[in-house]
Formats: structure tokens, sequence, C-alpha cells
């Protein structure tokens, strides 16, 4: 009998040829298309605002740069180390990169070295300090540390450079040290209040950490190691006044410093506050108002944005509130990483300081400083009078100023956006695999009391770290119609995040002779990404990005392109009460980094999300559209979602203090406001009461404990989550639906067909839900004794369950086109569900069509095709053909019992396998394989193809129905030995995941994908830097130096005298070849007038070099001189003291001796 079914099966298959004109090898050719992570950890990054360019450098040694739609390009370094800093020259082209060595990379031509060498400054200090006697003065063994170097905003000629001990102002022309400058905490006084009670009491000078000047160069900033904040004048000696972020006047005692520090410690013993260091500090300047803004600012209104129902402009990066107008006359912004106490609010500070207005008829001071009159208008000037924060999860580590154009001012001058790296965020899952702790944010600047920042998006690389690393994706493919649905909002102004202001550079597309212009029919793609901040993301990464360009060729489009108001955030779901009887919403209160992110499934054409949670729910959402009649405070809701928790900041220490503030301000300071919460929001949906019996909130633990089953209702584990608040009701996205609750398990399988039916399952135990209602049609767990009936049940398969397909086809037993379940367990054990539609309603057929297939055993991937070869998938038009076809009466239409009518492709890691339907005979078999991990049905030319990929990095593709290989290529993967976890979409192309560094994008269809990466070109030429700010004082020293004041120098002027007077004249620079840059460009050969030109100018570098170091083995011969001739004065002067102690000894002696005889004599 088995004999004959088999005969007979191999007979109707025979023949078959689905694949037809894919068999041909030279169709596939495997590619890579983009590289989606940074492959190692972030360390440093620059910017240029000139050429409008970022660049970030890595701890594996690898250089990114970013500029405009689609312009990033990478390349490594040459050695596998860290990258310690980036700097751009601006406008030049020119990264700057130190590693352990100091490289300057050009961006069109290759790579070159400079240097230039400043002596330790401070050493001298130190024995001035040594030599007065100063308590606590280093030894001599101490060498002092630079910690920081800044240039004059307004002349470059002076250097600020700073040292443990202090800060010293280089004269770079004159190679002198102008002034050094030293902050003293006097006794008694908190300083930054780390000081124990036996410090307390003495002069303590804070080592220095870092600075800032302020833009118009009267005064800079020095931030310290206990917290505190030194303002001083470039002009004078001694410091304006030093503070911390709450508090004023820190270098000076009070009485309550003085006596009711005590109160604060048990038994009258001080307790130091742990106030962190100052680690960075940068000081913004505005452009000031015009004089038309000045005549005519009153009289101008702004538009009224028809979108917003109160009448107000959403806020943008570049609009300006009535708080901007303190900035826009001349104030200032500093911001501050660091200088917190333990119990603050973590993030990056920010101080608003009033504009400077100098005093009038001020005199110089007899002494060389500032007059008092210039010292009370300083003081003045950073008196703060608002106080902003930019909260972040975890602490941060750096940040990073982007100006609107100008390279000065250390690129502090009007920036517009700020990018703030931050530290591991404890409450994340920490992932077995390397993975990037660090989380890189960008946004808005400066925020104010009126203007929320706004989140601005990230270029592709950088947004797959911190919390947004990425633990999972899949890619699909989308029917044209979806694909315009996701896209129905997205070139709106309301879509969240703008892109981060990057324009510079240049990418063009590249055609290819083997591939047409264009072709008609282009397949959309989704790539969907699950982080470990339990979000999930959405890109698009269809191919039409790489080819919508201008005239010119210039592409237009960034590849992928971020959807982020379709972003889903469970952490925000499983905070809402409709979720509160999850097990997962009590976990993320208790042990949220414990919860991640498993599996997702995506309906293309009906738009449904499934996802799989650690604990065991699947929370279902569906897309929806944003309502335009969205309130303004939805609007304020939904650009203050990254900020919700500055709201829990009302009452902190920070906030508190603040109003101490007024003791250097003659105003009351205003406190930042903070973002709206969505807990004291309403929501955008109108509020009502639920229907009784209709949301149901089980806990996973009661819902599914073995015991207590035959009382539950299968409608018990369902919650109802459709009346969640929606966080951002006004722009289109998933909107939570449902969830489901499963034990946990360690093999999970999700499948949502696009009928309208779910199904997932957890180890042995299989859900099925009509998304309809929604409905549990079924919940089976083979480990209990009894099902949801209470009935008693047979001992089943206890497997792991391994794979999950829905289709709509018939079996042998069954030539009803129904949709069905195929459940694959461990065991090679198989069970097909079919549900049937009675009276309107879906119900789960009592029948179950179960059988064994040894090839199936383990499967992870099956498919189903219908004896035309087209995959027959769960899809709404297959469904109408069904219940078409099953609504025929005619005899004609039936098919015939034993004929073909489906075919099921198996695949395990070793073996590929075909039935004759579903539950038939086997047709065909593969059992060459190993390691085999992922598989997917691919249609090349209308033909379908099964493409599967192994550990191995191998991607092979067979011919359907006969499983023949056709082609076999490798995915390259440097330092991995291990293909990671791949997915594969419809039309050929795949995304592998080596790990949360390294995501990439391949295709086995490369001849047919367009170039990529496209031609770059980085560095455009032409595009002129912005004068320098601050014309009028440059102006005023230019006019002083005609009677006798200091002289200006420009950056020229320093250009040479840091190069020589025998300096060659600058090389012409090559333009940018089209097809993009390389590290490093080999020179054509030279000429012998050039050889001996460049003899001349290696001998003149030698000699220079040496000139160089016998000046500084002048300079060590001066100084020990020096010291040598100091301890001889030292040794003179101590033989002459210790010969005039002698001598007073000995006549005292000898009064002494005269008056005893006389008193003995007459005595």
């Amino acid at each position: 009998m088995f004999n004959r079914s088999a005969k007979k099966a191999a007979e109707a298959v025979d023949g078959l040829d689905f694949s037809q004109v894919a068999r041909d090898p030279q169709l596939y050719q495997l590619g890579q298309w983009a590289e989606l992570g940074l492959g190692s950890e972030l360390t440093a990054l620059a910017y240029d605002p000139v050429q409008s360019l970022l660049a970030g450098g890595t701890a594996a040694g690898k250089l990114f740069v970013w500029g405009g739609p689609a312009v990033h390009f990478s390349w490594n370094i040459g050695v596998q180390a860290k990258i310690k800093h980036l700097a751009f020259r601006a406008g030049s082209g020119f990264l700057i990169c130190v590693d352990g060595t100091v490289d300057v990379f050009d961006l069109s031509r290759g790579i070159i070295v400079s240097e230039s060498r400043i002596p330790n400054l401070w050493l001298v200090q130190e024995e001035i300090l040594r030599r007065s006697g100063v308590p606590g003065a280093p030894s001599r063994r101490h060498i002092p540390c630079c910690t920081d170097i800044k240039a004059h905003p307004t002349d470059v000629n002076l250097l600020l450079i700073a040292y443990e001990g202090g800060v010293s102002l280089w004269n770079i022309a004159e190679k002198k040290t102008e002034r050094n400058f030293e902050f003293v905490i006097t006794p008694g006084a908190p300083g930054g209040g780390n000081d124990p009670e036996d410090t307390i009491w003495n002069e303590r000078r804070p080592p220095v950490t870092c600075l800032a000047w302020r833009p118009d160069g009267l005064m800079f900033a020095c931030g310290h190691e206990d917290g505190c904040i030194s303002f001083a004048s470039s002009q004078d000696e001694f410091p304006i006044t030093i503070r911390t972020i709450e508090r004023g006047d820190v270098h000076k005692a009070t009485e309550q410093d003085l006596f009711g520090w005590s109160a604060q410690g048990d038994v009258g013993q001080r307790k130091p506050s742990q106030r962190e260091p100052i680690f960075r500090l940068a000081w913004s300047g505005f452009p000031a108002e015009t004089y038309y803004e000045k005549a005519f600012g009153g009289w101008t209104t702004t538009p009224a944005s028809p979108s917003s129902p109160s009448g107000e402009v959403p806020p943008t990066p570049d609009s300006a509130s009535p708080d901007d107008i303190v900035h826009r006359r001349g104030g200032t912004v500093l911001t501050i990483l660091g200088g917190l106490l333990p119990n603050d609010p973590t993030g990056v500070h920010l101080l608003d300081f009033p504009p400077y207005v100098a005093p009038s008829g001020a005199t110089h001071s007899n002494t060389g400083n500032i007059a008092s009159a210039v010292r009370d208008a300083l003081k003045e000037s950073v008196a703060p009078l608002q106080h902003n924060l930019y909260p972040t999860a975890s602490p941060p580590e750096d940040f990073l100023l982007l100006p609107r154009q100008s390279p000065h001012a250390g690129n502090a001058w009007d920036p517009t956006s700020i990018i703030i790296t931050t530290g591991v965020d404890p409450s994340l899952p920490v992932l077995a695999a390397p993975h990037s702790g660090r989380g890189v944010e960008a946004w808005s600047f400066p925020p104010t009391a009126s203007r929320l920042p706004q989140a601005l998006q990230l270029p592709s690389a950088l947004g797959w770290s911190g919390r947004a690393t990425c633990s999972g994706a899949e890619v699909f493919t989308l029917p044209t119609l979806s694909y315009r649905r996701i896209y129905h909002q997205f070139e709106t102004p309301e879509v969240m995040d703008q892109p981060l202001p990057l324009k510079g550079g240049r990418a063009t597309f590249l055609a290819r002779p083997s591939r047409p212009a264009k072709p008609a029919n282009i397949v959309p793609r989704i790539l969907v990404t699950l982080h470990v901040d339990l979000t999930v993301r959405f890109h698009d990464v269809s191919t039409n990005l790489l080819e919508t360009a201008d005239e010119s060729g210039a592409l237009l489009k960034e590849f992928p392109v971020p959807l982020d108001h379709l972003t889903l955030d469970l952490r925000v779901l499983l905070s809402d009460g409709t979720a509160s009887g999850l097990e997962a919403s009590r976990l993320l209160k208790e042990r949220p980094w414990e919860l991640e992110l498993e599996k997702v499934s995506l309906a293309t054409e009906t738009l449904e999300l499934a996802v799989t949670l650690s604990t065991g729910e699947v929370i279902v959402s569906r897309l929806g559209y944003g309502d335009k009649g969205a309130t303004a405070v939805a609007m304020q809701l939904a650009e203050g979602a990254r900020l919700a928790k500055a709201a829990e900041i009302a009452h902190d220490t920070v906030n508190d203090t603040l109003h101490e503030l007024s003791l250097d301000s003659p105003t009351s300071p205003t406190t930042p406001t903070s973002p709206v919460s969505p807990a004291h929001v309403p929501s955008h949906r109108p509020s009502f009461s639920l229907p009784v019996g209709r949301r149901k909130s089980v806990s996973t633990k009661s819902a599914l404990s073995p015991s207590a089953e035959a009382q539950l209702d299968l409608q018990d584990l369902h919650v109802d989550l459709s009346y969640a608040q929606i966080f951002r009701p006004h722009l289109d996205g998933f909107r939570p639906a449902a969830a489901f609750t499963l034990t946990p398990g360690r093999t999970r399988c999700l499948a949502l067909s696009d009928v309208g039916f779910l199904a997932a399952s957890s180890d042995a135990t299989l859900l099925i839900v009509d998304m309809r209602g929604p409905d549990v049609l079924l919940l089976d767990d083979p480990s209990s004794p009894v099902d949801v009936k209470g009935k008693g049940k047979a001992k089943g398969d206890s497997s792991p369950i391994t794979s999950l397909t829905w289709c709509i086809a018939a079996i042998s037993e069954d030539h009803d086109r129904n949709p069905r379940l195929i459940v694959v367990q461990a065991s090679g054990a198989t069970r097909v569900y079919e549900l049937a539609q009675v009276a309107g309603s879906w119900l789960l057929a009592e029948k179950v069509a179960s059988f064994s297939h040894d090839n199936a055993a383990g499967a992870f991937s099956t498919f189903v095709i219908d004896k035309y070869g087209s995959e027959a998938s769960a899809s709404p038009a297959h469904l109408q053909q069904a219940l078409a076809h099953q609504a025929s009466v005619s005899e004609a239409d039936l098919d015939l019992r034993g004929s073909l009518t489906s075919l099921w492709i198996t695949v395990n890691s070793s073996t590929i396998a075909c039935y004759f339907n579903i539950d038939g005979p086997r047709t065909a078999l593969y059992d060459g394989g190993a390691g085999f991990q992922r598989a997917q049905i691919v249609m090349k030319s209308g033909c379908p193809v099964l493409v599967v990929a192994a550990r191995d990095r191998s991607v092979t593709t067979f011919s359907l129905p006969d499983l023949v290989q056709i082609s076999r290529g490798n995915i390259m993967a440097a330092l991995h030995t291990s293909s990671g976890d791949i997915s594969i979409a419809q039309d050929g192309d795949l995304v592998q995941i080596l790990d949360p560094f390294t995501i990439h994008l391949h295709t086995i269809f490369d001849m047919a994908r367009p170039a990529f990466p496209p031609a770059v070109e980085l560095h455009i030429p032409g595009i002129p830097i912005p004068p320098q700010v601050a014309l009028l004082s440059t102006a005023t020293s230019t006019i002083g130096s005609f009677f006798g004041g200091k002289r200006v120098y420009g950056a020229a002027e320093i250009d040479t005298i840091l190069g020589g007077s025998n300096r060659p004249p600058p090389k012409q620079r090559a333009p940018a070849p089209g097809s993009g840059i390389a590290p490093i460009v080999r020179p054509p050969p030279r000429q012998r007038t050039q050889k001996i030109y460049d003899d001349t100018e290696s001998t003149g570098s030698i000699l220079s070099r040496a000139q160089e170091a016998l000046q500084q083995r002048g300079e060590t011969l001066g100084y020990l001189q020096e010291r040598l001739g100091s301890m001889a004065d030292d040794a003179a002067k101590f033989a002459s003291d210790s010969k005039k102690v002698a001598q007073r000894e000995a006549a005292k002696r000898t009064i002494a001796g005269g008056f005893s005889s006389f008193f003995n004599k007459y005595t």
C-alpha cells in the first residue's frame, strides 16, 4: 500500500519544474549592501560646521564620516588601536586622529603628519610654590599633567593650557607665558563639598579638569575635580567667582559654612558631599539682534500653523521662542558635564547667563589687573538666569555641540544641536554577545523654559548602540498598498525625530552595465528590529532609495530610512494600567534587566505585528492612522516623549537649590519647565467604562498553573490592550490590541497570518488565536493531565515545537481548502489544525491530522506550494479563492481523490524534504547539508527557488520541487566563524546579525541591485569659512596695538609662525575622484627637480628638528643650572645663618659669664 502511494506520488510530480529559467547559476551572485553597525564601541566624535560633516571613531581603529543623504564613508586606520580623540580643521577636509600617535587624514588625498611642541609651563609655577613655603606644595619629583587646552576665540595666538594645579596663558608668537592662574578655596569655604574635616580649614587648590572660553574671549571657565566651576578674566590673575551648579561664591566662607556644618554628620563629624568632578564645559554664544530686529521686532508676528488648533507653530530646532531673546541679545549658555551630587538627576546641565555690559569710564588698575567696576560687570554676566537639563537614563559621558555654520569659539558659536553619549544603563539587559553599552542621543539646542528639546535622528550607524542595541531583526517584502500605508504620514512635518542637520558631502548614484537603468517592478522591503530598550523599530531598505537622485545624479534619500513614526515602545505599554496584570509588567517594575524581546512576526498585508517577550507573553498591535485633530497637549506630549523622566525632578536637589541662585543674581531664576508626563496628560481617546467581561487581566502564573487550568476559560488568557493610552495619537503607528499569556520556555515559535490568525508556542505548549475577537481557540499543553474543558486526555508528545506555518491548502485526507496550521515538533511529529467558517465565525475543527516524518524532525522552516508552484500562504487573496472554491457545487471543480493539490517543503539542520499533499509520501530529498539555520522561498523571474543559509556562512539555492542544488556562495565575515542570525526576504535580500555591533545587509542577486556604496565625495571645495565672531573686540585690539597695545594675530600668521620662515608653499590639492575617496593615495612618479626639492625640504625639516632638540636641550641645561645655582644659594644662606646664630649664642654666653663673675666677686 505504501509503495503504491509513493509510486503514485512520484508519478504525479514527475516532470514538474517550477524553477525553470531560475535554474541558471549565473543569475545568483552574493553581495553585501550595507553595514548598519559601527563594528565596535564608539570612542570619539568630531564635527566640521563648515563642511557639515560628522566624524566618529571606534575602539577597533575604524573611522566613520557622515554627511548629507547617503553620504557615509568608513575606513580602518591600519592598526587595531582605540581612537581617543578626533578633530576637524574646519573647512579644509583635514581630520585629526589621535590613537597613541597623531595622524592627519585628508578626506580626498591621504595622510599627512605635522607637530608642534609647547614646554611644560607649570614647572616654574610649582617651583615658586615650593620656594614660597605654601603648605601642600608638590615635590620636585612631581611632573605637572596637562588636562586640557583651548585656543582664544578671537586671538589664536593665545592658548589656555590647563594643568592639575592651575592654568597658564601661552603666547605662541613670543613663546612665553602671559599669565598663570590659581584658583584657591579659602579656609572654611565649602568649595565642592568633598573636603573632610581635616582639610576644610586649609587653603585648597582643586585640580583643573577642563576649560571653556566665553565666545568674546574676555572670560573663561575652569572645571575642577571637586565639582566647582571657576570663572576668570584673561586680564586678571585672580578669579572672578567660583561656584557649583546650584550655588555661587563657594570659595568664600559664610556663617552657615563655619558653624552649621556640624549638624550634617554624627557627633560633629563632617560628611563629604561626594560631588562628581566637572568632566567637560562648553560656553556657547549666539548672534546678536540686528538693527531691523531691534526696530521692528515688536511688529513681526509668526504665522500660525493650520495643523495646530491653538494657532501655535510646532517648535523646530531653528525656530525662536520668547526665551531665546536673551540669547539673541548677547546672552550665553554654559553646558556642564558633571558636578552633580549622588541624588541629583543625571544628565547634561545648562546655565543661561545674561549678556555682558561693559561699565562706562572704567580705568585700568594700578596692579595690572582689571578695575573693580569691570570685575563687578563680569561677575554679573555669569549670574545664572535659568537652569535647564537634558535628562539621560544613565550617566552621560560626553557631549558634542553642532554649530550652525561657524567653526569659531571652539565650535560653540550658535549651536543648533547637541549629541550626548551615555554610559551603561543598568535597567537594560546584558546580552551575551559583544555589544555597545554606550548610548548616543541627539537633541535640539538650546532648550528654554517654553521650548522643550526635540529629539533628532542620528545617522544610521550611530543608532544601534546603548538603549538602541539590536537583539534581533527580520526583513519583509511589502505589497505596494501596504508600503503606501506606512508612508501615509512620513513626509509631513509632524513626524517625530527630525534628522540631525548634516548636509555635507555628495553621494552619486552608480549605474551597472549588467543591470537595467531602473526596473519597472521594485519590491519594497522593510527591516523590523528588536532592541534592548523594549522597542520595535522599522527601517525602509528598498532598492529605490539608492536610485532616487536629482538631475546631477546626487542621491536624495538616506539608506536605510528610519521610520520613527512606526516605533512601538513596549516599555511605555507595559507601564500602562491596562497591562498591569501581565507578568512582564511586574518584571519591568522589579527587575527590568531581565525583560527582553525575543521574536517578531509581521502580517505584511494587514499590517499586524506580534512580539514575544522573555516572560512568555505575546503582544499584538495593529497599524493605525494618526488623528489630525489631536490637541495641543498631545502635540506637546509627542515632543516630550523621550523626556518623561524629567517630570520626576520637580523636588530633586538641583531644582530645590536653584532658589539659592538669588545670591548672585538680582532676579529670581526660572525653573525649567518639566515636559508633560504621560501619567498627567489625558489620553486622546475618550474615556468610558469597559463592558463587563470584556477586559480581563490574569497573571501568567495564575493563568497557566496546571492545577487551575480546568477552572479557567480560554478567554482568561487574553488581556485587552485596545484601551491603553496612545502615546502619540497624532502620528501613524502601531496601536496595541491584545496580549496573550504563555509560560516561558526555551524554544519559542511565532506565526502571524494575513487572514487574522495567530499561533504561538513555548516548548510543547501551543496557542491558537482568532484576532477578529480576539478569541483564543486553543491552548494545548501536553504536560497538563486535563484540557481546558476539564476532561482527561492521553499523554501527548512533549518534545518542543520547532515550526509553525499558516497555509491555505488541502491535504490527502481532506481536500477542503481551508486555513490550516502546520505544527512540527523536534521528534518529527506533525499536526495539522484546520479552521472552518461556520455561521460567520471561525471554528477549530475537532479532528486533527497527525502524522510523523523522519526527515521533518526538528524542522525550523516549512513551506506549502500549490500544484502551479505558487506558495500557498495564508493571504486574503488565497482565502477568497478558497471560499469561492468551497461554494462551488460543480463536480468538475473538486479535486480527484489522491491527485496533486500541494507540496510540503521541510528544512531542518541537515536535510531538505518534499512531501506529497503535506501528509503524503516523500517525493524529493536533499541530505547533504550541515548546519542549516534559515530558509525562504524566493521568486526569480516569476519562478520559485529555495534559498537556505547555513551556520558556516554559506547560502545555497535549490530548485523546486526536485531540490537540486543550483548555486552556492559564502558570506564574508571577518573575525567571525559563524554566520550569526539571518533573515531572508522573498526577493532574495537577507539581513545578517553577527553581533549587536555588526549588522549586514546582503543579497543573492547582486548583479540586479544598484551599486553600493555609491560614489562619495566628502570634501566639497569652495565653501567659504564664516568670518570671525566678535569683530568689534578684534578691531579694538588692532587699534590698541597701534597705540602700544598687544597685537592680535590671525590664523594665517600663526600658521607661518609654526611653519617657520623656510616653509615651502602649500601643494595644490588634487580634485576628489568620482568613485569615492581612498584613505591613502599613492603619488605619481616624481620628476628629478621635484625629488631634489623634496630632498631639500626633508633636509630642512631634519635641521629644524635638530635645532628644536638643541633648543630643548639648552632649556633643560638652563633649568638644571638654575636648580644648581639655587641650591648653592641656599647652602650659602644656610652657612651664613648658622654663623650668625653661633655668634649670637657666643655673645649671650660671654655676657652671662661676665654678670656671674661680677656677682660672685662682690657678693
